[in-house]
């Protein structure tokens, strides 16, 4: 099954119907994720920033933080992906800039060896992983 992992901000516009925003190519990854046709792996550092930008009033979501996180994650094509030792050691290697985010995520596609659903320019330019937008 093809998998990805996805940083924060196309997750945030996919749960939040902002779905312009996202590429045609993230568009569809989501929605097949949605079927269960594909894995996308969810860093944890992506669901503590999702909750930031919530309680910041930046992002409204359907239902609860919490009951949108469990669903999210209830869906066959989602999986939460830890931030482990493994996650935190490869952090230290990658720093396109100073977003303790965007590091953990980049090292959490890094080790599942999957591209990065992201439209961030310090991590494209970076090519630190493969992404797709």
């Amino acid at each position: 099954m093809p998998a990805y992992v996805t940083d924060t901000h196309p997750l945030l516009w996919y749960s939040t119907d902002s779905l312009r925003k996202l590429s045609r190519k993230a568009l569809r990854v989501f929605e097949r994720a949605s079927r269960g046709d594909v894995l996308i792996w969810v860093p944890a550092m992506a669901i503590w920033e999702g909750a930031l930008v919530h309680r910041l009033g930046r992002i409204r979501f359907k239902q609860s933080y919490p009951d949108w996180a469990e669903a999210l994650i209830a869906q066959p094509g989602f999986a939460l992906a830890p931030m482990d030792f493994d996650v935190l050691r490869l952090s230290w290697e990658f720093q396109p800039d100073s977003d303790l985010f965007d590091i953990s995520i980049v090292a959490t596609a890094r080790i599942k060896a999957v591209p990065l659903i992201t439209k961030d320019e310090a991590i494209i330019e970076s090519e630190a992983v493969e992404v797709l937008w």
